[in-house]
């Protein structure tokens, strides 16, 4: 009973805390939600940039083989044989120009009429499947020394540029959200701090009649992760709000076909509450611990 009554006050102080100052506090609160909305930004790019690379996983891993178009069929499967040869190929599968040419209408959709009367520039290919993605180049290379190949594409460079894009975005994004962060944690305990100042008689007359430290110190704690609380709740409304917009409005206006590869909402609203709520929170009891540990001698 006792302890239950110490969380009610607790709890009552710290939000007493909030409303009291509530200039500091709003400064506050929209500090964090500045930072956690970076964050969640910067956490649905990378996570849609790691999906699609995982969905494309298999597409990296492929090369395309285009033949000569004079190639007698005999000379074709001889090709298919020395492909089949290199280390690290999985599967050779033939693809016709005409197979090939009318995939690519039928990838424009409703354009697909555009390219009637089109003479097919196309050339016969083999798709290569192989192991692993790092041995693509000397596997391209060889593939180009054989007779009968006129070229040999791969979707290598593609992909380093998503990892680089992913890099970046992780690098200037973290030190963003660091330099943030420490702004966010001064603020928090300048808030803590005039709370500090204002109740230093209340607090001298509770350690008087015997309150421990833990009792005084309790309510500011709870006065910082309240106002990480709701910085983390709001941030969390705008993140899901702004990504919610991008994904409609791409679905539109690019034909699904990067809205179909970019995740769900639902695939990212948990974790974004996982992440903004925990690093809201702790921002908030770190501010107020810094506070309340150099302003008060507990």
């Amino acid at each position: 009973m006792e302890m239950i009554s110490k969380i009610m006050y607790s709890l009552k102080q710290g939000l007493k805390g909030v409303f009291s100052n509530k200039t500091m506090s709003f400064i506050s609160v929209v500090s964090i939600t500045s930072v956690l909305a970076i964050l969640g930004i910067v956490s649905c790019i990378v996570l849609n940039i790691n999906s699609f690379m995982e969905k494309t996983k298999d597409e990296v891993n492929e090369i395309r083989v285009s033949l000569d178009s004079n190639l007698t069929k005999d000379k074709s499967l001889y090709v298919k044989e020395e492909l089949e040869r290199l280390n690290g190929v999985i599967s050779v599968k033939y693809q016709t120009k005409d197979e090939a040419f009318e995939s690519m209408k039928a990838s424009f959709g409703e354009d697909e009429g555009l390219l009637d009367g089109v003479k097919n520039p196309l050339d016969d290919y083999y798709i290569v499947t192989i192991e692993d993605s790092s041995q693509i180049k000397s596997l391209a290379r060889n593939m180009e020394k054989l007779e009968g190949v006129v070229e040999v594409q791969y979707y290598e460079d593609i992909m380093e540029n998503f990892l680089e894009a992913s890099n970046t975005v992780k690098q200037f994004g973290g030190i963003v959200i660091v330099f943030l962060l420490i702004i966010c944690l001064v603020l928090i305990s300048n808030t803590i701090k005039t709370r500090v100042y204002s109740k230093k008689e209340e607090i001298q007359v509770i350690k008087y009649i015997g309150g421990s430290n833990r009792f005084v110190v309790v309510p500011f704690i709870v006065e910082g992760c309240i106002i990480g609380l709701f910085g983390s709740i709001l941030s969390l409304g705008i993140c899901t709000g702004m990504y919610k917009y991008v994904l409609e409005n791409v679905q539109i206006t690019l034909n699904s076909i990067i809205g179909e590869m970019m995740l769900p909402l639902s695939s990212v609203y948990l974790l974004l509450v996982v992440i903004l709520c925990a690093t809201g929170m702790t921002v908030g009891i770190l501010g107020s611990g810094l506070a309340v540990k150099k302003y008060l001698k507990v």
